[in-house]
């Protein structure tokens, strides 16, 4: 690396961190207004308040590094345009290209370093943030988070269960039906005041037995039952199902999984799924960009730095909430709605490079 690599990514990395640190803050004291009314009324002390954003922090980096990635770029390039150092490096011999390496592998690493955040340390410490919100904040009882209620699922495509209500710490599940199909007609229904998970087995327990032909039914009642057919394990339907873009990658793989057993829409997790694999590519798509935009910043200074990428911010987010709400509702192909925007700012980044080259 280069004593000019060097100073490239140390102004570009103090930048970033101004950038953060004054986003970041921005958004908590915007978010701290408006839960300004369950601290108070719930009697939080500050000690809470101060570790629910600490967490928060993390969702606020989640969500908008490829935003801070564009300001510190925009920031950086900007500052050397205007200073007249990158005329002095251009006049030494040294490419655009060249000159913007280092910032392109920088935004490399962090497209790969915002990925594995997503996947590994972000959904761990977002569950914590949201006990934190749910039962110290606003002091909701923890005795009901401990309980699963209205669960559906599927087991083959004639077989499925509904569950009325499902203890976790006791592995009990109340109200069980499970209804056996045979074509569009019901062929056989279970019902049981209980069902308890042992030994890898599932047992209904005070359990009826109906069985219906063309021309009669047939009723029996049974104490025990097993029901090994009933293969999910209670950690899966212990699992409290959060918001899409609150999961991991492999999370949400099993959850869409799951919805597709359960016979339920699973559409727009579909397109989220996608999106988990393109956000964090824009890091490197935003600094293609803002490269080429800030290179002739030698007038308007900051002020025009700040419009511009408010604009770009704008349609940036704007456009990528656009193509997901298509794709969640089938107008366009998942993979289409995750790299459509991705590609056509790309196409624009490649075509303002090509410009300024000439």
């Amino acid at each position: 690396m280069s004593i000019l690599d060097r100073y490239i990514l140390v102004r570009f990395a103090k930048a970033l961190f101004m950038v953060s640190i004054s986003f970041g803050f921005l958004t908590v004291a915007i978010n701290m207004v408006e839960e300004l009314r369950d601290f108070i009324d719930h009697d939080v002390s500050l000690k809470d308040i101060f570790t629910y954003y600490v967490y928060f922090a993390g969702w606020v980096l989640k969500s908008f590094l490829p935003i801070f990635v564009f300001l510190a770029g925009l920031f950086t390039v900007g500052s050397l345009a205007r200073s007249n150092e990158l005329d002095a490096i251009r006049s030494s011999g040294i490419s655009l290209g060249r000159f913007s390496a280092p910032l392109i592998v920088a935004a490399c690493v962090l497209s790969v370093g915002h990925f594995y955040y997503n996947e590994f340390l972000y959904p761990p410490a977002n569950r914590t943030r949201i006990e934190l919100k749910e039962f110290t904040i606003k002091k909701r009882s923890r005795s009901h988070a401990v309980n699963r209620y209205n669960l559906f699922r599927q087991i083959s495509d004639s077989v499925f269960y509904v569950i009325d209500k499902y203890n976790a710490p006791d592995r009990l599940a109340e109200g069980v039906k499970i209804y056996f199909r045979d074509g569009a007609k019901l062929s056989k229904f279970i019902s049981a005041k209980t069902m308890t998970y042992n030994k890898g087995v599932w047992t209904l327990k005070n359990a009826t037995l109906r069985t219906f032909s063309e021309t009669e039914e047939e009723y029996q009642a049974m104490d025990t039952l097993q029901a090994p057919y009933i293969r999910d394990a209670p950690s899966e339907l212990e699992r409290r199902l959060g918001k899409p873009e609150d999961m991991s990658y492999s999370e949400l793989e099993d959850y869409i999984a799951l919805m597709k057993r359960s016979g339920g829409e699973y559409l727009a997790e579909l397109v989220d799924l996608k999106f988990k694999l393109s956000f964090p590519v824009a890091s490197i798509i935003v600094m293609l960009l803002c490269i080429p935009l800030a290179v002739n910043q030698k007038k308007g200074g900051v002020a025009f730095s700040l419009s511009m990428a408010s604009g770009f911010i704008l349609i940036y987010l704007v456009s990528f909430k656009i193509v997901k709400a298509l794709g969640a509702h089938g107008s366009i192909d998942p993979d289409i709605a995750a790299w459509s925007v991705n590609g056509s700012f790309a196409l624009i980044a490649l075509a303002l490079i090509t410009i300024m080259r000439k």
